[in-house]
């Protein structure tokens, strides 16, 4: 019944915009990719849960955030504008709708002017994450070819439960997460113009709209430079009065990182670099990780070859959703754990461009932690946008 109305809603909109398109400035957008992988994991042996037990082999069909949503713009006179985005995920593999939202990737509203900037208001990505996807490359931020995917952003590895050593808690848009390469909802967002090739960006979040103490809140800001071939980008992420880390309720406590990144494009080759700092500051004390990546990317054409390396020192130790029967630890074992929370991750990536719309791939991805667990993963897919 649920997806019966969601249906109906989403067919209600579609039939809306295009009633109006010739009206208003709406565009209906895509992005499907779908995956075959072969993830070959071997057992973490100070865990005994998740799916990658000792030599096992999960294959699998993958949507890796393929979207749809729907964007808009109102010129208001004098330089002034209106504009929204909606946008959600969904299923390429099976049909199912992402998270059970309807718009679980981007919800807000806004207003701007090329003088002044930007304003916007509602749900989606922080500016942490704008620098960390700068760090994208060849088939972009899905799949466990990504640095990303692997060891940043978070405090454990971000695979589902296929490498059942690490993992990262928590509801995106909730106080409960660890995570900096997420979502906020309830948020004011600015962005500034570009000078001389540098753009700021920031954004308040109140996580929590309760009345009483403590209330959570978050608060990012990026400042990001293009210019030729260089790229560079900075962030701080600031996140009060969070209740969780890993998905443990760890009690009230505050996060922060901060992150640098460096592009250079030499038409051969581009090279970049990433350098990311996470603390979680506990009653008990203040956990802290590491992190770095590097990456270099061939263009040949209509080929393009690519290969990434990352590496941490510490961070969570157990499965990210939990699977059945599994009993999420203590804060207590949380801490415990920390140090032997770092891990390897080093991946090549092949891509074709058969057109601007459309991409097929393939890569191989191999992590590796500090207690023994492993996870390789061959892929081909199939990228179409529209």
């Amino acid at each position: 019944m649920k997806l019966t109305k969601t249906a109906l809603a989403i067919a209600a909109i579609v039939g809306s915009v295009a009633a109006s398109a010739q009206n208003a400035n709406v565009t209906l957008y895509g992005y499907i990719n779908t995956s075959i992988e072969s993830n070959r994991g071997s057992q973490d042996p100070n865990t005994a849960i998740g799916k990658g037990g000792s030599g096992a082999t999960v294959n699998r069909m993958t949507a890796n955030s393929s979207r749809f949503g729907f964007r808009g713009r109102e010129e208001l006179g004098g330089g002034l504008y209106a504009m929204f985005q909606l946008e959600n995920s969904f299923g390429s593999d099976d049909g199912t709708l992402g998270g059970g939202v309807l718009w679980g990737r981007e919800s807000w509203v806004g207003i701007g002017n090329p003088a002044w900037g930007e304003f916007k208001f509602g749900y989606g990505l922080t500016p942490y994450d704008d620098v960390l996807g700068l760090a994208h490359q060849n088939i972009g931020s899905t799949g466990a070819q990504n640095r990303n995917n692997g060891l940043s952003g978070g405090p454990g590895f971000g695979f589902n439960q296929l490498f059942t050593s690490y993992g990262r808690g928590g509801v995106s848009g909730a106080n409960n997460t660890g995570n900096f390469d997420a979502r906020a909802a309830n948020a004011i967002n600015y962005t500034s113009p570009t000078w001389s090739g540098f753009r700021l960006r920031t954004m308040y979040s109140m996580i929590d709209e309760v009345a009483t103490s403590p209330k959570a809140s978050l608060w990012d800001t990026s400042l990001i430079y293009a210019s030729g071939p260089v790229t560079l980008g900075a962030t701080f992420a600031l996140h009060k009065n969070f209740g969780g880390l890993a998905g443990v309720v760890t009690g009230t406590h505050d996060q922060n990182a901060w992150r640098l990144y460096g592009r250079y494009n030499f038409d051969v080759a581009r090279i970049d670099a990433s350098y990311d700092v996470s603390s979680y500051k506990l009653a008990t004390g203040t956990l802290r990780m590491r992190y770095f990546d590097v990456a270099a990317q061939v263009p040949m054409g209509a080929h393009n070859f690519g290969v990434q390396y990352s590496q941490r020192d510490n961070g969570a130790a157990w499965a990210w959703t939990p699977p059945v029967g599994y009993s999420a630890p203590t804060a207590a074992q949380l801490v415990s754990r920390w140090s032997i929370g770092g891990g390897k991750h080093i991946s090549v990536v092949y891509d074709y461009t058969f057109s601007k719309r459309t991409k097929a791939y393939a890569y191989f991805s191999s992590m590796k932690n500090e207690t023994g667990g492993k996870l390789n993963t061959p892929a081909i897919g199939f990228i179409h946008t529209f």
